[in-house]
């Protein structure tokens, strides 16, 4: 770390500090877009500019001759005071921030007297432009963070889902086919769409069609057009189709894993020569597509069925990418949250935050819809609540109306129950009751009995 608690001394600056009025160095102070707050020796706050209004989402009188450590319980985490105090270094935290429901990246400065007695510490803060982790942090720890160039609207950085984001820029820069294996829910149309705009193909259109919602008649005349006078009921003028729409661009074929036997074959007549056959027609005509295939379905399981075609699968094999379910990138819900909550602010004109309590929640359920149904589960609870902060309760209430789907755990609808995988799955991951009681949002004494109670009976 950088010492920055040495202040200028020498008589040149002290006479040039002498030169500027009081008066312009409060305007400048209390104009600051950044956040200063200033605690003295006992952490009791001595000066806080307006900017706090913007970040805590309270006023500076509110908070001036408090003790800090009373003052931030439920607005915000991690405290830092005690480790600023005795570091003689520059503390960098990233801090989250409960009722403006943001992450801000604070810089926490000692400033000791001439004895080196310890004085007060200056903090400021600043809006962080970067996507982060929201979940605690230890003060001691290094901030990590991640740039997404190749899409600030993936959002993600969990071990798995970075090496997504790794391989998806690649991809995106080459012309390859690309195969898209996930569950239901875990953004593989998105994806798709994600990788045609970041491709040389963006300037040309991009056509989504799901196999498994348009029956095989229907679906080679879409994709394939026709001549006129191909069938019953055609257009007299015949119809160009999807593949001819889409020249030059790229074709995603969503649920490629219901498509007929006979609908695989002329798919890889397509991926093999870049040609099709309209229906009624005996002329192939050319294209240049770019194929992007996505399916939940297990296609090498289809394959030993005879289900799907291997000589299929390998063509649009060139590239695959996996996306992990949201259970196995619990890092990723609280930026997921954050940002879906935003969105729906915007959306609705509100003003809504999570309480600390239901986060813990959102963290520790399993997701079987992934982020589809946590999307969803976040408006839902935006909308039902009728106050600023959104409690836990409307999250119960959430689980309690989802009771007829299959894959949910009945244990999840009863609060006692939920609290108790809760504190099992933490302290077998954590063992530590100041952790689960990070996690949780409770007193680490009310971790303590939860754990006594759960664990140790």
């Amino acid at each position: 770390m950088i010492d920055l608690s040495k202040a200028v001394n020498t008589p040149e600056y002290d006479n040039y500090l002498k030169s500027i009025p009081h008066e312009t160095l409060l305007k400048i102070l209390e104009n600051s877009f950044t956040e200063i707050y200033v605690l003295d020796k006992d952490g009791k706050v001595v000066y806080a500019n307006p900017a706090v209004t913007r970040l805590y989402g309270i006023k500076p009188e509110d908070i001036v001759q408090k003790d800090s450590k009373k003052i931030k319980e439920g607005l915000w985490d991690p405290y830092s005071f005690d480790l600023t105090k005795v570091s003689h270094q520059a503390i960098v935290t990233e801090n989250i921030y409960y009722k403006t429901n943001r992450t801000i990246i604070c810089i926490n400065v000692p400033v000791y007297d001439e004895n080196n007695e310890f004085e007060f510490m200056v903090s400021t803060s600043l809006d962080n432009i970067r996507s982060v982790d929201l979940s605690y942090r230890d003060v001691r720890n290094p901030i990590e963070t991640i740039d997404l160039e190749f899409s600030d609207q993936i959002i993600g950085k969990s071990k798995f889902f970075k090496q997504c984001l790794s391989d998806l820029e690649k991809i995106a820069k080459s012309d390859c086919n690309l195969l898209i294996l996930g569950e239901s829910g875990t953004g593989k149309s998105y994806i798709a769409q994600t990788v045609h705009n970041e491709s040389r193909r963006s300037h040309k259109p991009f056509l989504a069609i799901n196999c498994a919602a348009i029956p095989d008649g229907l679906f080679e005349s879409e994709l394939f057009g026709y001549m006129p006078g191909a069938f019953t009921g055609a257009n007299a003028k015949g119809k160009a189709g999807l593949l001819k729409d889409a020249d030059g661009g790229t074709i995603f074929l969503d649920e490629i894993g219901d498509l007929s036997p006979k609908m695989q074959v002329k798919i890889l007549d397509v991926l093999e020569n870049q040609r099709f056959i309209p229906v009624g027609s005996n002329k192939p005509e050319h294209v240049n597509i770019r194929i992007i295939a996505a399916t939940n379905q297990n296609l090498i399981q289809a394959i030993k069925e005879k289900k799907f075609r291997s000589d299929l699968y390998w063509r649009l094999n060139t590239a695959k990418i996996i996306l992990p379910p949201l259970r196995q990138r619990k890092d990723d819900i609280l930026l997921l949250i954050t940002h879906f909550l935003n969105d729906f602010n915007k959306r609705y004109n509100t003003k809504k935050i999570f309480s600390k309590a239901i986060l813990s929640y959102f963290i520790s359920y399993d997701w079987p819809g992934n982020v589809r149904q946590l999307k969803n589960a976040v408006e839902r609870m935006c909308i039902l609540s009728d106050k600023i902060i959104v409690h836990e309760s409307l999250f119960l209430q959430y689980l309690d109306q989802e009771e007829d789907i299959e894959e949910f755990n009945e244990e999840c609808f009863n609060l006692e129950e939920f609290k108790k995988r809760t504190v099992i799955k933490l302290y077998a991951k954590y063992k530590s009751s100041r952790i689960i009681a990070k996690k949780m949002g409770v007193s680490q004494s009310t971790a303590n009995l939860l754990i006594n109670k759960y664990i140790n009976d």
